[in-house]
C-alpha cells in the first residue's frame, strides 16, 4: 500500500514540484547573493568586511577609535597587506586605517554624503577598487569605505547559505510548499478520485451505470468519454445476449414439448425410456436457460414460504425422472416448517437441477436423498462416486463438466449457484452419508415478522 502511494501520481507530481520548488528557491538565492557590482563595477569587494568594522569601533571620551583587540580585524588586516578602511561619523569623527590609495584621499572628505557605492574597473585591474557602505556602531551611524580586502568569491556564496536567516528561511518556505503542493494536486485531481469510486461501484447487473466527467481534469476526460462509450457498448452486447438466450430458449420449448408428445405415444420400452430422458435433459436446458435470462434481469418475486414444502414438492416432481433412470429418491425433514424468503420458482429450479445433477452422475441403480434441516439447509445426497475435492470449487464454473464425455451443458450448478446467491445464501459441495456427492444450500431464516 505505500509502495503504491509512493508510486501514483498524485506523489509523484508532488515530489517533482516540491524538487523543483527548492532549486528554484536555491537558484535564485544564489543569484541574488552575487553582488550586482561585481558584474557592473567589477569592484569584487565582500561588503561583509563593513559590519566587522563597524563591530571594531569604540567611542570614549568624545572620540572615535579602533578596538586594537579585535582579532576578527586583525586577521584580516594581516592577510591583506593592502586593506584599507575609513570611517566618518555624521559629526565628523573620523577613524582610519591602512594605506589608502592617494586617488581616493580627496574624495574620502566627503565621504558623509555617500551611502552606498562601489568603485573599479574590470577594463582596468590595476585600478584599485573601494566600496562605500552604513553600518551602525558605538559611535553612531558612521559611514565607511574600504578596499584591499576580502573579495567576493563563490566560496562566499556558500557561506550565504550558512546564514541562519537564510536556513530559516528556505525552511519555512519549504515546508509551505510541502503542505500547499499536495493539498493543491488533492483538489484538482478530486474528480478522479470521485470517478474512480464510481468505477469501483460499475457492477454488470445494473446496466446503464457510467462516470461522471464534470470534475475531472481537462486532460482526462477523453478517457472518461471513451470508457463510458466502451460501458455502452457492453451495455449493448449484453442486451443482445439476453434476447438471444430467452428467443432461443422460447423457441426450443415447441419442438422439444411436441417431441415429448411423440415419446409418451411410443409403446413402452428401453428405447423410449432413454428418449425420454434424452428429451427431459433437452426441456431442461432450455428451462435453464430462461432461469439464466430471468436472473440476469433481475426478475425476481419474494416472498416467505416453506423450505420443507418446496424440497418435498420438488423431490415429487422429479420422481417419475428418476424412477425412470432406474434410481431411487427419499424426502426428509427434522422440522415440520422452515420458513425462508425466496422466489419459489427460482428455488425449485436450484433444488431440481441438483436431482438432475445426481440422476446424471450417481450412476445407475444410485439412491438420491433430498433433505431440509431447520438451520434453513436443503442438502441433495446421492450414493455416486462423489466428487474429486480437487475439483469441488470449478464444479460451479459455467460450462465446466468433471468428465467432457458427461451429458449436459455445465449450466446446471453455475445456475443453483447463481439463484443461491441471489438469495444472500451459499451452496456446497461435500460427500454424503452414502459416499457420493452431497450439495448443500444453506439459506437465511425468515423473520417471525414477515
Amino acid at each position: 500500500m505505500i509502495l503504491g502511494r509512493w508510486n501514483s501520481l498524485r506523489s509523484k507530481l508532488t515530489r517533482k514540484l516540491v524538487l523543483f520548488q527548492i532549486l528554484a528557491l536555491i537558484a535564485f538565492a544564489l543569484i541574488a547573493s552575487v553582488p550586482i557590482s561585481r558584474f557592473a563595477s567589477g569592484a569584487g569587494l565582500d561588503d561583509r568586511i563593513i559590519p566587522v568594522i563597524a563591530d571594531a569601533i569604540t567611542f570614549e571620551d568624545g572620540s572615535m577609535a579602533i578596538d586594537p583587540d579585535d582579532e576578527t580585524l586583525s586577521k584580516i588586516s594581516s592577510k591583506f597587506p593592502g586593506f584599507w578602511y575609513y570611517a566618518r561619523t555624521d559629526r565628523g569623527q573620523v577613524v582610519s586605517d591602512g594605506p589608502i590609495p592617494e586617488a581616493f584621499a580627496p574624495a574620502l572628505e566627503y565621504l558623509g554624503y555617500i551611502s552606498f557605492g562601489d568603485f573599479g574597473s574590470e577594463d582596468f585591474p590595476e585600478v584599485a577598487a573601494l566600496i562605500v557602505r552604513q553600518a551602525g556602531s558605538e559611535a553612531g551611524r558612521v559611514h565607511i569605505a574600504t578596499g584591499g580586502g576580502p573579495r567576493f568569491d563563490w566560496l562566499s556564496v556558500g557561506l550565504l547559505f550558512a546564514n541562519k536567516y537564510f536556513v530559516i528561511f528556505s525552511a519555512a518556505l519549504s515546508l509551505v510548499l510541502i503542505v500547499a503542493i499536495p493539498f493543491t494536486l488533492r483538489r484538482a485531481l478530486r474528480g478522479l478520485d470521485e470517478v474512480a469510486r464510481e468505477a469501483a461501484h460499475i457492477d454488470i447487473n445494473q446496466p446503464g451505470m457510467r462516470l461522471t466527467a464534470d470534475d475531472v481534469p481537462l486532460e482526462m476526460q477523453p478517457l472518461v468519454t471513451a470508457f463510458n462509450d466502451a460501458l455502452g457498448r457492453i451495455d449493448e452486447g449484453i442486451e443482445r445476449r439476453h434476447r438471444f438466450m430467452a428467443d432461443a430458449a422460447h423457441e426450443l420449448r415447441t419442438p422439444i414439448a411436441i417431441l415429448q408428445t411423440r415419446v409418451e405415444l411410443l409403446d413402452p420400452s428401453p428405447e423410449r425410456t432413454q428418449l425420454m430422458l434424452d428429451v427431459a435433459r433437452l426441456s431442461n436446458l432450455a428451462d435453464q436457460l430462461l432461469d439464466l435470462q430471468r436472473i440476469d434481469v433481475g426478475y425476481s418475486r419474494f416472498e416467505t414460504l416453506d423450505l420443507v414444502r418446496l424440497g418435498a414438492d420438488a423431490a415429487a416432481e422429479m420422481a417419475p425422472l428418476v424412477i425412470a433412470s432406474d434410481d431411487e429418491i427419499a424426502f426428509e425433514s427434522d422440522a415440520d416448517t422452515v420458513n425462508v424468503n425466496g422466489d419459489r420458482v427460482a428455488l425449485t429450479r436450484a433444488v431440481t437441477n441438483l436431482i438432475q445433477n445426481a440422476i446424471s452422475h450417481a450412476g445407475q441403480s444410485a439412491r438420491i436423498n433430498v433433505s431440509v434441516s431447520s438451520d434453513g439447509s436443503l442438502t441433495v445426497g446421492d450414493s455416486g462416486p462423489g466428487i474429486d475435492p480437487a475439483q469441488r470449487a470449478k464444479i460451479f464454473e459455467p460450462f465446466y463438466r468433471v468428465k467432457p464425455s458427461t451429458r449436459g451443458a455445465g449450466l446446471g450448478l453455475n445456475l443453483v449457484q447463481e439463484i443461491v446467491l441471489r438469495h444472500k445464501g451459499t451452496v456446497r459441495v461435500g460427500q454424503s452419508a452414502q459416499g457420493g456427492a452431497a450439495f448443500t444450500i444453506a439459506l437465511p431464516l425468515a423473520s417471525p415478522g414477515t
